[in-house]
């Protein structure tokens, strides 16, 4: 498989630097062409240091376009890359590779080139649910990689076939959007610079995943930039760090847009289309499914109520564990609320940010 690496760049020189820095430290079992394309700017700092810059492993090449492009345009331009190229490793400025990135994406293209099923492959593990901001902990299970569907820019892999499917979509499906209830509600307000919500929307419309590592193979810096106007450590990733050259790619376990796992249906024995599971409380039921699984208080009959003593979230469902923190309802037939105190409320937050003593922590800062 020919894979080459392709980094998009604007005009952020300490951004390009780092991550042709972290390419330069990683670790390589064959040549590699390496892709920066470089969107017009007042600066002239980005083309003059990536014409000087030093790649030792494999064919460098510029691209300079004449004119603005704008970040969604640049980035689906690159798209046409992989008319030379297999699989194509997109990074934008603002991200960072671990030293094994390469051998990972190497072993997804080769196994995944052909799978219609997937739409590319990711990078990036997400430490948190970017539609809630809580933090998310993907079920561990015999594998380094999950199925998630949600599309990815924080350090990708796009493969030819899955591209190509993609941009035949795209070409009749890219006009603005609004709330859609099947559609995660951040999603259909990022800004018309965001080609991400397409690649997610398609994915969400076309049953499409991305492969998911547990462990980061990159990270997002979080540089002030187009879609960021202040730095924000939040969406740094945890990377892997060292060599490792061999990774076991048979996922067991999968995720929604929306950060939820696809295995709470058959665990309660409720067929898919009947059942919204919402526990991070993003879908809000818009779908109007029969049966609801959520942490909020809702006026329906109670079917079933779980704890949370265990993490992650299925664990709970899977152990059966007994409680008022998640409840399955049926919507068809109406009840009181549930009702939590202020008690049950802060034990909701402690089970997903840690936060016990921390009023005392903050307590003792401010004295």
């Amino acid at each position: 498989m020919n894979i080459g690496i392709c980094v998009i760049a604007f005009n952020r020189i300490e951004s390009l630097k780092r991550v042709l820095n972290s390419l330069s430290r990683a670790y390589y079992n064959e040549d590699v062409s390496l892709i920066i394309s470089i969107d017009k700017s007042d600066s002239t700092e980005v083309g003059k240091y990536a014409d000087n810059f030093d790649w030792k492993f494999g064919i460098k090449k510029i691209i300079k376009h004449p004119i603005n492009l704008g970040l969604r345009k640049h980035v689906l331009k690159c798209g046409d890359l992989l008319e030379d190229f297999d699989a194509l490793v997109v990074l934008e400025d603002d991200v960072s590779v671990a030293p094994s990135f390469y051998f990972y994406a190497k072993q997804c293209v080769e196994k995944y080139y052909n799978d219609d099923n997937v739409a590319g492959i990711s990078l990036y593990n997400f430490p948190f649910n970017y539609h809630t901001q809580m933090p998310f902990y993907p079920m561990p299970a015999d594998s380094d990689i999950y199925l998630m569907q949600c599309a990815q820019s924080w350090g990708e892999i796009w493969m030819r076939p899955a591209w190509k499917s993609f941009k035949l979509w795209y070409d009749n499906h890219n006009e603005e959007f609004g709330d859609m209830p099947h559609l995660p509600h951040s999603i259909c307000h990022w800004p018309k610079s965001s080609w991400l919500k397409y690649h997610t929307k398609y994915c969400i419309e076309q049953n499409k995943y991305f492969i998911y590592p547990y462990i980061s193979l990159s990270t997002n810096n979080s540089d002030i930039g187009t879609h960021s106007k202040s730095n924000n450590s939040l969406p740094q990733s945890i990377m892997l760090y060292g060599k490792k050259e061999i990774f076991k790619l048979t996922p067991q376990v999968k995720y929604d847009a929306f950060f939820e796992s696809e295995m709470i249906a058959d665990l309660l024995g409720i067929k898919k289309t009947d059942l919204c599971i919402d526990v991070y409380g993003e879908k809000k039921n818009r779908e109007k499914k029969r049966y609801w699984l959520t942490m909020s208080c809702q006026p329906y009959k109670i079917v079933s109520s779980y704890g949370l003593c265990q993490k992650t979230y299925e664990w709970n469902i899977i152990n059966n564990i007994k409680g008022d923190d998640i409840f399955l309802y049926d919507t068809n037939i109406q009840s009181p609320k549930p009702k939590r105190n202020i008690h049950e409320r802060l034990n909701l937050l402690k089970y997903f940010y840690k936060i016990q003593g921390l009023r005392n922590v903050f307590m003792k800062k401010l004295i």
